[in-house]
């Protein structure tokens, strides 16, 4: 975490110091799940997407001609849904599980910019390095008993960011490795006047779960919006 937070301070607090940098805010919206989309590590679950958010700031250095460095320093909210339901004798229980995992981002992402009308036209990709910060997850269960009368029950866990799944449990209590390592692809407008918006689209490469065989990626497609308080050409 301290070295996460150490190179974001020099990419993003140092980044200002050199000639025609740009600096500026940038927020934007989620489509969050996990990949692959396959059945949970327990049957009759299904994964579905979830909203997000993310927000942060951003810098823009020129490199060599149409080509730019954008790093961002991101607080990223990602997370998935599971629905599941089981069928055991003499009742029926469905529910979902809302995972929401908040996480401290940075991303280098090499962009490509090219002048269309009264702004540019940008493409780009890079990678980036996130770890966890905080969480929870939402259950909500509903049992129906042969008689068909409900049962609701709605209960909370707490995310728990750790290297090595433990030996034993506790309380209501998700481990998550810490983590979060992947690719980023991007492209958007950029206007004259400072503002600029893209769609992304981002992919963790490493296994966010602890078990073998069982691959469990964040990913989500984005929409971003955002304006540069200092800019340069």
């Amino acid at each position: 975490m301290k070295k996460i937070i150490l190179l974001a301070s020099l990419v993003i607090g140092v980044a200002p110091v050199f000639a025609q940098t740009s600096v500026g805010i940038i927020g934007g919206y989620n489509v969050n799940s996990i990949f692959p989309k396959s059945k949970h590590e327990m049957p009759d679950h299904e994964i579905t997407s979830r909203s997000g958010w993310r927000a942060g700031l951003v810098a823009d250095k020129r490199l060599w001609k149409k080509f730019y460095l954008q790093p961002q320093l991101l607080l990223n909210e990602k997370g998935y849904n599971t629905n599941f339901s089981t069928n055991v004798a003499p009742a029926y229980t469905t529910g979902k599980f809302k995972t929401r995992l908040l996480y401290l981002e940075l991303q280098a992402n090499l962009l490509f910019k090219q002048q269309i009308g009264k702004g540019k036209l940008f493409v780009g990709a890079g990678p980036y390095i996130a770890r966890g910060i905080g969480g929870l997850e939402k259950s909500d269960v509903q049992a129906y008993d042969q008689n068909g009368v409900r049962q609701r029950t709605t209960y909370y866990t707490a995310i728990v960011y750790r290297n090595k799944r433990p030996d034993y449990s506790y309380g209501n209590v998700l481990h998550v490795k810490p983590y979060d390592v992947g690719f980023n692809f991007l492209a958007g407008y950029e206007l004259k006047n400072g503002l600029f918006f893209n769609v992304n689209y981002s992919r963790e490469l490493n296994n966010r779960g602890y078990t073998k065989g069982f691959e469990s990626k964040n990913t989500y497609f984005g929409l971003t919006a955002g304006y540069f308080l200092k800019r340069f050409s």
